[in-house]
């Protein structure tokens, strides 16, 4: 690990490695600018143990203060990340879908006002066949369930990681199959499908696609450099799109960049490329409540809707330093986390595609927005820190740098008790198992479905590393791998494709360790997490996608069966 914490005297001093020229824009007191510079590039960017970010910083209606790049977004082309570096911006694209749907929602049922976010989908568009994993969901869902997690969907990442779908209107179709985890608007469940239903449904409201509304109002906000991920994308002829890296040993290696592609059929869940200039634009109009440069877009009070406060989230709060700092997570709007920093409003949300995250920071009451951008994992400390920091930093508190500093350690701690990695608790499972009768791996073979994830199948192939006939597991376009049976209905993966990036990108050197569960017909993907094996899918063996009925729940259903 990178020892972080030099003497604070570094904390005073100017060093600019890898930076790149100032817009023509910062307002920045000088010294305020060099504090944050120092505090990144020689105490964050080690901790994370990258050298990329993009910054940018508005602040007093809407005025830039600070928009920067740190390190390149291609290495081997030596271009640095400077205020046009697309970053893709993951879930943050969350917010930007919200505003669409207030936004089309307030202009087409005007005499509702912001009840059209309570009255059912089906009420609001009747010919949308609006359908999910029960009747009730499927009669009673609104927008604002949609948009603020409130179905208690889980959401199918793993059918997003191994592109198990090539359209959105294969993810929003299959979603009905999904499950409940609790009954609808007791609990907030992320669900990045449920975006991707949300984009497909306001675009049949406006006669128009998701995108095209998304596009127009980026146009009207400013934001003309950021673009939607495509599958024809074609990054080496895109020199402002950040290449993504993941990180082995302080050694960075470039991401294929077709692991990136996957998310172009969630773009309203998240698949937005930003400048850090372009985010300034957004960040100024969402603080101005619907105004960019004078210009009124959206009625204040309908830009309000996205951050009232929808549903709970599980509410804790901790501390970050003896000091008695504490930072509290409460609520969440529409696309939009609701907290608090310092007795202040804090409006966030974060975006994660390994290896890009990004981060947007709003602090209505001080007018004050933040956004950070990376195109480069691991990124082993939140960048969170760096947003306190900086608030902290131009409000003035005497002791921001030894705050940020508490925090850096509070998560260094974390990482050195073992608490990001596997547990002791998966190694004493496996050991369990070891030993178990092992069964025949014959029995396995053949196809297994989901109908919210799609379909696996287990196969007899021969492999020319070990010379001898293995078992392959192919799922998606990405997830394929062999078998290795190490128990008693439990197999390891080893991955064969270039899906062992995502654990490399997020701190798993063993490029992503999986298991399978396989027995009595049915297959479940399992993962290490803390001290278990946490399910991450169940397949059942022989079943069919076309089987399953269109409508997954009895015509006299009134609720989950």
């Amino acid at each position: 690990m990178v020892v972080l914490f030099r003497t604070f005297s570094l904390l005073i001093e100017i060093v600019l490695i890898s930076h790149v020229s100032l817009s023509n824009c910062q307002t920045i007191n000088p010294e305020v600018q060099i504090q944050i510079e120092n505090f990144i590039q020689n105490v964050y960017l080690p901790a994370t143990n990258t050298s990329s970010l993009g910054l940018t910083i508005v602040q007093n209606d809407g005025e830039v203060l600070f928009t920067t790049g740190y390190g390149y977004s291609d290495q081997e082309k030596l271009l640095m990340n400077g205020n046009e570096t697309q970053f893709l911006v993951g879930s943050i694209t969350k917010s930007l879908t919200s505003t669409v749907v207030v936004k089309t929602l307030s202009e087409n049922f005007t005499d509702l006002g912001e009840k059209v976010l309570d009255t059912p989908i089906r009420n609001l568009i009747p010919t949308s066949n609006f359908t999910l994993n029960d009747r009730f969901r499927s009669e009673q869902t609104t927008f604002r369930d949609l948009l603020a997690h409130r179905t208690c969907l889980p959401t199918n990442d793993l059918a997003l990681l191994a592109e198990a779908f090539n359209t959105s209107e294969e993810i929003v179709y299959h979603s009905r199959y999904t499950q409940e985890t609790c009954g609808i608007r007791t609990r907030f469940v992320y669900n990045n499908e449920m975006y991707v239903y949300a984009g497909q449904l306001i675009g049949l409201i406006a006669n128009t696609s998701y995108e095209q509304l998304a596009q127009d109002l980026m146009t009207e906000i400013g934001m003309l450099n950021s673009t939607f991920v495509k599958h024809s994308d074609d990054f080496s002829l895109m020199p402002y799109r950040a290449q993504p890296y993941y990180v082995i040993s302080n050694v960075s290696y470039p991401t294929n960049t077709g692991l990136v592609k996957r998310v172009s059929s969630t773009i309203a869940g998240g698949g937005l490329f930003a400048t850090p200039n372009d985010m300034a634009k957004y960040m100024r109009f969402q603080l101005n409540l619907g105004i960019i440069d004078g210009k009124r877009i959206i009625p204040e009070n309908v830009m309000k809707w996205i951050t009232t406060p929808a549903i709970v989230r599980t509410p804790f709060t901790f501390k970050t330093s003896e000091e008695g700092q504490f930072i509290s997570y409460m609520g969440y709007g529409l696309g939009l986390n609701i907290g608090s920093y310092e007795g202040w409003q804090h409006i966030y949300h974060s975006g994660h595609f390994a290896p890009y995250s990004a981060l947007m920071s709003l602090f209505p009451e001080k007018n004050l927005g933040i956004f950070t951008g990376s195109n480069q994992g691991l990124t082993l400390v939140d960048v969170k820190v760096v947003h306190h920091f900086i608030y902290d930093v131009l409000s003035h508190v005497a002791n921001a740098s030894e705050k940020a500093l508490a925090r850096l350690r509070h998560e260094q701690n974390l990482l050195a008790d073992g608490k990001l990695g596997r547990n002791d608790g998966v190694t004493n499972f496996l050991e369990s198992v070891k030993n178990k009768e092992v069964k025949n791996q014959d029995n396995i073979l053949g196809q297994y479905g989901s109908g919210d994830l799609g379909d696996v199948e287990i196969f007899e192939r021969f492999n020319t590393e070990k010379e001898t006939n293995g078992i392959y597991l192919s799922y998606g376009k990405w997830a394929q791998a062999w078998l290795n049976n190490v128990g008693e209905g439990i197999y390891s993966l080893e991955w064969d494709s270039d899906i062992v990036e995502d654990g490399y990108a997020q701190g798993d050197m063993s490029g992503g360790e999986t298991f399978a569960r396989i027995e009595n017909g049915t297959l479940e993907f399992l993962s290490p997490a803390g001290d278990t094996l946490v399910p991450l899918g169940k397949f059942e063996f022989g079943l069919r996608f076309d089987s399953l009925p269109p409508i997954p729940w009895a015509p006299d259903s009134c609720g989950p069966e």
